[in-house]
């Protein structure tokens, strides 16, 4: 969008909803817009937003959607079990998931899908998930916590790694520095504090925070450039408190110079 002021950050909209409120997704959405993000992140295992189970008028509703509330959409969670991709009881199913998330995201702006691949699965299994993407012109993304698991992935713009800054933390490491260790292997990281209590949480939280935001952001400056479509995604996954955590993690990532 030309003109557009608002911070490059997408936020996850998935744990807006609880077991007593069921995730409504257009309230997520204008939820998110209001509060001065550029992106949302699906989740494509909710019961309401399976890839595969989303038929095309429901998908031309979800775009939209999108578009009347001025939001993009930054990539699509599909975090299936990784044991599922190595049962034969399971592989097929898992594999269609990803091959239908993949579609949805290509029609959604080329949103790239993360999706959670153990190390161990047959490479063979991982080329297919890979020329799939490229062939619908998105992007598989998977989480990586360390230099030697970003080493790992193909140099193909087809496939990246997705940093969560909490996890970087917890193996010992530093989200800036492995953002610019990634190089083109770089697809998104998860603005995601690991609190001095051990549990996640937004940024910058007083007495708790151990995450160099500061830091953080120059290295996304570098390794973004020019691109439009938000790779930072404020991650609120198993916060105590994401409504309120969006809306500090938003207006705290704004006030770093």
């Amino acid at each position: 969008m030309p003109n557009d002021t608002r911070p490059n950050l997408a936020v996850t909209i998935g744990p807006l909803g609880s077991a007593d409120e069921p995730l409504r997704v257009r309230e997520a959405l204008a939820l998110v817009a209001r509060l001065g993000y550029r992106g949302a992140q699906l989740n494509g295992t909710d019961p309401t937003m399976r890839p595969r189970d989303l038929g095309a008028s429901a998908r031309r509703d979800l775009k939209a959607t999108l578009a009347r509330v001025e939001l993009v959409c930054s990539g699509i969670d599909l975090f299936i079990p990784p044991a599922h991709f190595e049962d034969p009881a399971t592989v097929t199913r898992a594999v269609d998931a990803v091959a239908a998330a993949l579609v949805l995201g290509a029609e959604l702006g080329r949103a790239p899908v993360t999706v959670s691949l153990p190390e161990t699965v047959e490479p063979s299994l991982r080329d297919a998930l890979v020329a799939e993407a490229q062939r619908v012109g998105s992007r598989l993304l998977v989480p990586c916590h360390e230099r030697a698991s970003v080493q790992k992935l193909a140099h193909s713009p087809a496939i990246g790694a997705s940093l969560d800054c909490a996890a970087v933390l917890a193996a010992g490491g530093r989200p800036e520095e492995l953002i610019l260790q990634a190089g083109d292997r770089f697809g998104a990281v998860r603005i995601v504090d690991l609190l001095r209590s051990g549990l996640r949480g937004p940024i910058l939280e007083p007495r708790e925070s151990r995450l160099d935001c500061i830091a953080l952001k120059a290295a996304l400056s570098l390794a973004e450039g020019s691109q439009s479509v938000p790779s930072a995604v404020v991650d609120a996954r198993q916060w105590a408190d994401p409504r309120s955590g969006i809306t500090a993690s938003i207006n705290r990532w704004m006030s770093i110079a």
